[in-house]
């Protein structure tokens, strides 16, 4: 009877052993996936909060030089005020519509450059915003490159606007940023080497108000992209004007040319 006992309570004790090693691998197994999801759930919220930091650091500056450009060249292609100030009597009137609507085209691709040097890609936070991100990005640098559109004027390769992108940037505090209106006309005065870059720019302004409608079709499909890339960032129209318009597939009636926008 005795040795029953002492094998009954053998074998109690292995299978005790047993569940016992059962149960810790089974709790230490749910503790390591519990950890496991939190520490995903703190990686998302860092990416989070990470692709928040970058969007209010550089969404804005790339919306203001979106607008800007968009608006340049609705006004250059669908409104009169091109055409009348680049003969204007006054010669500072004269060299800032030609200057100014150049200086709007290399602040745009100085902030996309700004943003593929310093992120290589915007992180918004899940894979296809990036992907529609950069989509918007590339249709508007396929507007300026592309040789299937009409005409040579305002036409750089890719390899121009990121040049154009590059002399654009100045950096301050280890922050990179894009040269102001002001140090830009200083540097066509002052450096001949940088104005080099510019030059035929400056000269296709001209071209643009020579052009009609359809020979200014590059401009009209960049201006589209544009437009799609602003509403891309601010969908619900609040930190830009409301006044974005697309300029029209063909060239409006006389009566319905539309009017000078931001200038």
């Amino acid at each position: 009877m005795g040795d029953i006992v002492t094998v009954v309570s053998a074998a109690l004790s292995v299978l005790g052993a047993i569940v016992a090693g059962v149960m810790t691998t089974w709790s230490a197994r749910r503790n390591a996936m519990f950890e496991h999801r939190l520490a995903a759930e703190r990686h998302e919220a860092s990416k989070a909060e990470q692709a928040q930091e970058v969007i209010s650091r550089y969404r804005e500056p790339l919306l203001l030089a979106a607008f800007n450009l968009q608006s340049r060249l609705h006004n250059a292609v669908g409104g009169v005020y091109l055409a009348e100030y680049l003969n204007h009597e006054d010669e500072d009137e004269r060299r800032y519509a030609r200057d100014y609507t150049v200086y709007v085209l290399a602040d745009y691709l100085c902030w996309v450059e700004i943003i593929r040097r310093d992120l290589r890609f915007l992180d918004l936070g899940d894979e296809d915003s990036n992907r529609t991100f950069n989509r918007h990005l590339t249709l508007v640098g396929t507007a300026f490159s592309s040789l299937k559109l009409p005409g040579t004027h305002f036409r750089l390769f890719k390899g121009q606007q990121r040049a154009i992108g590059e002399l654009m940037i100045e950096t301050a505090n280890g922050r990179a940023d894009s040269m102001t209106y002001p140090a830009f006309c200083a540097r066509l005065d002052q450096s001949l080497e940088f104005r080099r870059w510019f030059r035929r720019l400056l000269d296709d302004v001209a071209e643009i108000v020579a052009q009609d409608w359809a020979g200014n079709e590059r401009l009209l499909r960049a201006q589209h992209a544009l437009i799609d890339l602003i509403d891309f960032l601010d969908p619900a129209r609040t930190r830009l004007p409301d006044d974005r318009a697309k300029l029209a597939e063909a060239a409006p009636a006389p009566s319905q040319a539309a009017a000078p926008v931001v200038v």
